[in-house]
């Protein structure tokens, strides 16, 4: 449940798997290209970095007045991606007849994609091959690959570096450019010795990218290298014989961020010269570790859905920007749709997951939006209003990129989605420093449209002439979700001056005044705006009980669903905009979401009267429609039909539904699938004094768990057949749970000691046991599969004989007598496997760890079902570090049960409470959890399904250990 996996390659699924094995860093993503090319079909081959852009002309055939001229586009970048492969000089190609044994993941908790398969040549001859990359997480400029060969012959590597990029472009689809497709230029592009250098500037905006590539050849020191430049391509070529592999080392810097991007590739690709592949993917585990710690969101009992939310989570945290450039783009870094621009998806669906417990991230894309608030107030004046800031409904660099004014500048709501924003991520944290810096000038900036745009009639504060987030309803009166947004905002506005006003912190005080200065703000601009809330218009209709969409939806005639001529989907690519807007359809939520978002100004009848009305007449023509209705059935207690939309929301990408996928992943559906666990099936609503949960676990679910960041406190939310709430760090809180308050405080014994398993956790000898398994089932002749090392991991020797018999179907054929002796031999062929240990082999960052542990008075045992322990310990060095090793002899269980952690805990003289068990199988896990110690997992979350904290190594666990005070 932590791989996306494929294990067949088709044609016809070549652009979807591009941008399914995506991998990116939130400054940079890469398509699931191959590196050796294809013979034929479809493909996107596109390398893209986030914030960077272009400009190119918008064509309007009829001009007028404050229309765009020009608009921001993502280009593609050069190309780092392709390395032809050929074998005594014939070329590879996944063809028919030419391959077997083909597999390909997306590894999310290695951040990493693989692809292999077995190659025959058209001689006869076999090769296995191999391709690794990943976009640091920890290191965003680099991107690596790794590419290794096995092959009784001679091998070549070409590797290319292709500054002759374009971008797609499709006429037919308008969520797809269309035409200026060559946006960068060459500057330079160089190879001498090992490494590549190029440089390239966009076309208009004239900002400089640059590259910087270095090749290592691996497993021979006999392969050549040489570089041969052919217009904008510049190609690498690298031949060996028998077994040699490629590691590439890209770094990509940009003009945005450097003032001279080459040098700066040059300096980074200088200083980690020394650190390889592997290095890197050391980093990625331990930053994927504290992620999924933080972030993972646990399903039991439903493990289709369990990967599926994973990729979405894994996908958005590859998208999401890093820095005040960037943000987060429709397809996030997977695909050229919707040119790269950014929406209000940002704010509405994604920067809620965020918030949750990626502060930080979330902080700066709302930098990003104040970095552009210049942009917006331009464009206000554009616009015809007096003051104030409108930002732009598609950008990247803040000005406005949308040509179609109805269903783009209209939606005037952009502005309260990106206060909304600010204001949740000051309920989430609490602070009041990033309000007074940045937060409180784009509300104020922002609130002061309405009052422009706005005025009263019959004493109401109206709305005319905008766009609601229903884009097949279009230029209305009153729109409610614009309406309901807005008085949030204005509502916000004077709270937020209120706030900052009387903030007791110095800082804050002194950033508040020289913002009212320099915004020259007044009082009474905000008593007006408060009263402006109080006064907004809703239209309710009696007849149905609910909130009207605008002043005029619920006149329209009905779309003639049953008409053949009216069936075909999706509405924009099949009717003029005018016949749609003519008719009560919806392209997606759109008084509901309002209702999602806001729902404090309407009652419980209100809901689900607007619900039972809307619903049947959206499209979900939008990717995101049915996540909303998804939510907000739950919060209707709607449970059959809530799982109904979460599971096609789920799977939008992954069954390529929208069939549109190809473009690039569904970003804001990804964050809106997230959000159907939390906010749907969880209720979870952020107030301004309280968390409220209304938990509604899906029927076909055991349980499902994630953790939230409130205010410096990180609670953890399990719902089942009941809802435990436990808080992990920060000081007690009051939680509502439907109507009932409930205080949860930390209840978290002091760690006094930590008990070791040894064998995967502190020496990696777990491969040298199961190799002596293998052996010895050899010589009884047979032979067992790799699956069986995690089975008998962790556990005595016997009961270890016992699975590799039963799988030989010899368990019945020998004597306890004779499967001590067996046992026994298989002890002595191990002993042999390991008997040249040194402190060499210790898992990387044990010393470190122990040396700590002992620093601050940790009692340290270790709980070993090995009776080699001893001599281990001995062989390593580390024997000194132990006040107890339990002699495995000693007790009567083995693993699972509880025995030999009791013991450990017994020995110590500690309370089993204040322990902590490290593991790294299942069975030890359930012994250390039997116990009644703390457990923490080594290795793989797969394997370790039943530990709920997980480590790639001991240098992440020592970190976490003390990231979060566990040891002091």
């Amino acid at each position: 449940m932590w791989k996306l996996k494929s294990n067949i390659y088709n044609v016809s699924r070549q652009a979807l798997e591009e941008s399914l094995y995506m991998i990116g860093n939130g400054y940079l993503g890469v398509r699931g290209s191959f590196e050796e090319g294809y013979v034929s079909g479809e493909s996107v081959r596109g390398t893209y970095i986030n914030g960077l852009y272009d400009r190119i002309p918008m064509i309007h055939a009829e001009m007028a007045y404050g229309f765009p001229t020009e608009q921001d586009r993502q280009p593609r970048v050069l190309d780092t991606q392709t390395c032809e492969i050929y074998l005594d000089g014939e070329r590879v190609h996944l063809l028919d007849g030419k391959f077997t044994d083909y597999h390909r993941t997306l590894d999310f908790q290695t951040g990493e994609t693989t692809r292999t398969y077995r190659y025959f040549t058209s001689i006869g001859k076999s090769a296995e091959i191999s391709f690794r990359r990943l976009a640091s997480l920890e290191h965003v400029n680099f991107l690596l690959y790794k590419i290794e060969v096995e092959y009784d012959g001679e091998i070549e590597f070409i590797s290319l570096c292709d500054t002759e990029v374009e971008n797609y472009s499709n006429p037919k689809d308008p969520r797809i450019g269309q035409g200026h497709t060559k946006l960068m230029s060459l500057l330079s592009l160089v190879g001498y010795d090992q490494v590549v250098y190029a440089s390239m500037r966009t076309a208009t905006t004239n900002i400089e990218q640059a590259v910087a590539i270095s090749h290592k050849i691996l497993h021979t020191l006999y392969g050549t290298l040489e570089h041969h430049k052919h217009e904008g391509k510049l190609f690498t070529h690298v031949k060996a014989y028998g077994h040699v592999g490629l590691e590439k080392k890209c770094v990509f810097t940009d003009g945005l961020r450097f003032s001279s991007p080459l040098d700066r590739a040059r300096e980074l690709l200088e200083k980690y010269d020394s650190y390889d592949y592997d290095y890197f993917l050391e980093l990625q585990k331990e930053f994927l570790d504290n992620f999924w710690y933080h972030s993972g969101i646990e399903i039991q009992g439903d493990s289709e859905a369990q990967l599926a939310l994973r990729m979405k989570q894994f996908h958005l945290l590859q998208s999401v920007g890093v820095d005040r450039f960037s943000n987060v783009a429709a397809k996030g870094l997977s695909g050229e749709g919707y040119e790269g621009h950014y929406f209000w998806d940002t704010e509405i669906y994604i920067l809620p997951v965020l918030q949750m417990n990626q502060p930080e991230k979330a902080k700066a894309l709302l930098n990003y939006r104040h970095s552009i608030l210049p942009f917006a107030k331009e464009r206000a004046i554009q616009l015809g209003h007096i003051k104030g800031a409108a930002y732009a409904w598609r950008t990247i660099s803040g000005i406005e990129c949308s040509g179609y004014f109805p269903a783009g500048t209209a939606q005037y709501h952009i502005n309260a989605d990106i206060a909304y924003a600010f204001i949740q991520y000051y309920l989430y944290t609490d602070d009041e420093l990033f309000m007074a810096e940045k937060g409180f000038e784009v509300i104020l900036e922002t609130a002061r449209l309405w009052m422009d745009l706005g005025d009263y009639h019959n004493g109401t504060f109206q709305i005319h002439t905008v766009t609601g987030p229903d884009e097949y309803t279009a230029l209305v009166n009153n729109n409610y979700y614009t309406n309901a947004m807005a008085k949030y905002h204005l509502e916000w506005t004077y709270k937020m001056y209120k706030l900052l006003d009387s903030s007791k912190h110095e800082s804050v005080k002194h950033l508040f005044e020289d913002l009212v200065n320099r915004l020259n703000i007044n009082y009474a601009e905000l008593r007006a705006m408060k009263t402006a809330s109080e006064k907004m218009f809703f239209l309710y209709d009696e007849t149905h009980k609910m909130y009207a969409q605008d002043d005029t939806f619920l006149t329209k005639p009905m779309w003639p669903v049953n008409e053949e001529a009216f069936s075909h989907r999706p509405l924009l690519l099949n009717y003029h905009p005018l016949t749609i807007y003519r008719h009560q359809i919806l392209k997606q939520a759109d008084t509901l979401l309002a209702h999602m978002l806001l729902e404090q100004y309407v009652t419980e009848d209100d809901i689900k009267n607007a619900f039972n009305y809307y619903e049947p007449i959206t499209t979900h023509d939008s990717s995101l429609s049915t996540c909303i209705y998804g939510i907000m059935a739950s919060r209707c207690g709607f449970n059959d039909k809530a799982f109904e939309y979460f599971s096609e929301s789920l799977m939008l990408d992954l069954k390529d539904t929208h069939k549109n996928t190809k473009d690039g992943l569904h970003m804001a559906n990804m964050a809106g699938s997230i959000l159907s666990v939390t906010a749907g099936f969880a209720g979870l609503r952020i107030c301004q004094d309280c968390i409220i949960l209304r938990p509604q676990k899906p029927t076909s679910w055991d349980e499902f768990s994630f953790k939230l960041n409130y205010q410096g406190r990180l609670l953890k939310v399990t719902i089942g057949d009941e809802t435990k709430l436990e808080l992990l760090e920060g000081e007690g809180i009051y939680v509502k749970i439907w109507d009932r308050m409930h205080y949860v405080e930390t209840v978290k014994p002091p760690v006094k000691a930590v008990v070791f398993d040894l064998d995967g956790v502190l020496t990696e000898t777990s491969k040298a046991h199961f190799e002596a398994w293998k052996m010895l089932a050899s010589e009884l002749g047979f032979e067992v599969p790799d699956e069986l090392e995690d089975k008998v991991r962790g556990i005595s020797r016997l009961d270890s004989l016992e699975i590799v018999l039963t799988y030989g179907n010899l368990n019945e054929v020998y004597t306890d007598e004779e499967k001590v002796d067996l046992a026994n031999h298989k002890n002595d062929l191990y002993l042999d496997l390991i008997k040249g240990y040194t402190p060499e082999n210790l898992s990387l960052g044990a010393v470190s760890l122990l040396t700590e542990l002992r620093e601050k008075g940790i009692k340290i045992a270790l709980a070993s079902a090995s009776k080699n322990a001893p001599f281990l310990l001995e062989a390593m060095g580390i024997t000194a570090y132990f006040d107890v090793v339990v002699d495995p002899a000693s007790i009567e269980n083995g693993k699972p049960e509880p025995d030999i952690f009791l013991k450990a805990s017994e020995l110590l003289g500690i309370t089993p409470g204040y322990c902590i068990g490290v593991e790294d199988a299942y069975a030890g896990i359930e012994s250390i959890k039997a116990a009644g110690m703390t457990p923490m997992g080594i290795g793989s979350k797969t394997v370790l399904s039943n530990c709920d904290t997980v480590f790639s190594g001991l240098e992440s666990f020592h970190n976490f250990l003390l990231d979060h005070s566990i040891i002091k």
